[in-house]
């Protein structure tokens, strides 16, 4: 049977506001090769990665009960919207991001494949004359999964990790290959033996300079800022209270504003001063910006900040240690410029959305 000319790849994610899961999202199914690719995005809500996606004149298609926040009912009834979806565009690929749609979209792709096994005799009408085992194969979805950051990391109660562990164990079932952002969400899921290493790969988050504009700096004052959605794992309450020893310097937490990214050259220093990451983003974005970061030594944002040499480091959850580290560039113009140089340079050479397209496509073969 000769292949297709195209592969009709359906992403899946849970909301379509805009943050890093999103941005992945975007970015995959708008610059795939239209040759060889027809992307089709669904996903919950009209949010702005909705718009960003109908304005690239992409498909995209609501999930309307899907959500964040737990709840039976709704979850039911977003796992038959997707397999009313798989049934309606029959994709060659199914590729999901976020843990709420790796556990509901793998189940949906899983009795969307046994149903079309199933009706296998079927096909048979079309082919008469000819035996059962030459009817041709079911046409079936290779299913991948994108982790942005294991949930069971977290800091929750021992229960609640156990819960999570155990719903992510089931969730990789049901795929082919399992995408981490980070070395560190590839060892952490080997370690707690969340799925097999055959299974995953480590493909990092790539940026393309050509898709930033950013604005050239209005802002007088010295500041140090952020840019993330106002939620605990964000840990913005560390970094008000670090702020509170320099009174004359201004902070800036930008949160739920659309391409508040336009704005970081405002910024003299970036902090991301997270409880949880799989691999941001928003530092690749800050360092693009040309600005040195302070960041928490925490998911796989080591691997793109090395302590001393094209950032600093602090450990979560401390406010203290975070001042300290502020301080430090606040007094060292030297140190604030050697640093956003080395990340610059960094981010050029080793996340480019080039290595993660090329990546990424090598598995959908």
């Amino acid at each position: 049977m000769p292949e297709k000319s195209t592969k009709k790849t359906l992403f899946v994610i849970t909301k379509s506001v805009w943050g890093g899961a999103q941005k992945y999202v975007y970015d995959l199914a708008v610059n795939l090769p239209k040759d060889r690719f027809e992307p089709i995005v669904a996903g919950g809500g009209k949010g702005i990665m909705a718009e960003k996606i109908i304005s690239a004149r992409l498909p995209y298609l609501e999930i309307k009960s899907f959500q964040r926040d737990i709840n039976i009912w709704k979850e039911i009834v977003s796992f038959f919207e997707i397999i009313k979806i798989l049934f309606k565009i029959n994709p060659d690929i199914v590729h999901v991001s976020s843990s709420k749609a790796g556990g509901i979209a793998g189940l949906a792709i899983f009795i969307y494949s046994v149903a079309k096994k199933a009706a296998k005799p079927f096909l048979l009408l079309g082919h008469k004359g000819k035996s059962y085992e030459k009817a041709p194969p079911p046409s079936l979805p290779f299913a991948i999964f994108t982790v942005h950051g294991w949930a069971f990391l977290e800091n929750r109660s021992r229960w609640q990790v156990w819960l999570i562990k155990l719903a992510s164990k089931i969730t990789c079932l049901f795929y082919g290959k399992i995408i981490c952002v980070s070395r560190n969400d590839y060892t952490s899921a080997i370690k707690n033996k969340i799925a097999p290493a055959r299974k995953m790969v480590v493909i990092h988050n790539g940026i393309n300079p050509a898709d930033y504009n950013f604005q050239e700096r209005t802002e007088k004052e010295f500041t140090v800022g952020t840019i993330g959605e106002a939620t605990k794992n964000k840990g913005h309450k560390y970094l008000i209270e670090a702020s509170k020893n320099f009174p004359d310097i201004k902070l800036n937490i930008i949160s739920g504003v659309p391409n508040a990214l336009i704005y970081l050259k405002n910024f003299d220093i970036f902090v991301l001063p997270s409880l949880k990451e799989g691999l941001p983003y928003v530092i690749l974005e800050a360092g693009l910006a040309g600005l040195p970061v302070i960041a928490s030594n925490i998911g796989g944002i080591p691997e793109i900040i090395e302590n001393g040499k094209c950032g600093l480091l602090v450990p979560p959850a401390n406010s203290k240690e975070l001042a300290s580290a502020i301080k430090k560039l606040i007094d060292n113009k030297s140190l604030r410029d050697n640093l956003a140089k080395n990340l610059h340079e960094k981010i050029l050479k080793e996340f480019s959305l080039e290595k993660m397209l090329e990546q990424t496509m090598f598995l959908y073969k």
